[in-house]
């Protein structure tokens, strides 16, 4: 079950001004971690999840965690020993499980929360850069829409044959376009533009305001 993000910390028994920053600040930092691409959540020792962010929601909806906490099927055992080492232990983790469509990566560390510890789970993402930070690139460096379209595609790990092939234009076309973009970004190789995009802040889509946790 997931609960109220303002059920996770100590909370105001006043009405004073300072309480009611303390509250705004909370709402502010839930919403803001609802524009983050990487998932969050906060779970507990027994594997229920008392806070995610809309990423992370989306992620346990797909592999169908949201109604029953984290299950991870064949690899159950590996998540209990690490939130069992992180909650109880106080040790950060790093979790790796291959699913039929991905490998799933989550970082794990302690937090307090009220008199418990529970693990803060960040996941991993399944690309270098989200479709977001990449527009917010490409209008930072003036790209067209076909350059654009090109670094999605380098993002995505293909080379300049297989973009040619995929967009119907000559392998000189494509090289020619590369070119251009490595011109206008000011990097020197494909692999240094890369490294630059996997380093951006990733922020999800937009999407319509959702609560992050539900009873």
């Amino acid at each position: 079950m997931l609960i109220t993000a303002g059920r996770l910390g100590h909370q105001p028994t006043t009405t004073s001004p300072a309480a009611d920053i303390t509250s705004a600040l909370q709402g502010a930092l839930v919403s803001g971690l609802d524009r983050l691409a990487h998932g969050v959540a906060v779970v507990s020792i027994d594997g229920r999840i008392h806070f995610a962010n809309a990423s992370a929601r989306a992620l346990f909806a797909r592999l169908g965690w949201a109604a029953h906490g984290v299950r991870a099927g064949e690899h159950e055992a590996r998540w209990r020993a690490a939130l069992q080492r992180c909650c109880a232990f106080g040790r950060r983790e790093l979790v790796e499980v291959e699913l039929p469509d991905a490998c799933l990566v989550a970082a794990l560390t302690v937090v307090a929360v009220e008199d418990d510890n529970m693990a803060l789970v960040i996941f991993g993402r399944d690309e270098i850069c989200g479709s977001v930070e990449l527009q917010l690139f490409a209008l930072r460096h003036a790209l067209t829409s076909a350059e654009t379209r090109i670094l999605l595609q380098l993002c995505r790990g293909l080379q300049a044959s297989a973009i040619a092939h995929e967009n119907g234009v000559s392998r000189t076309t494509v090289l020619t376009q590369i070119a251009a973009i490595r011109s206008k970004t000011r990097y020197g190789s494909i692999r240094s533009l890369m490294d630059a995009l996997a380093r951006m802040p990733q922020l999800a889509a937009f999407s319509p305001v959702m609560p992050s946790a539900v009873q």
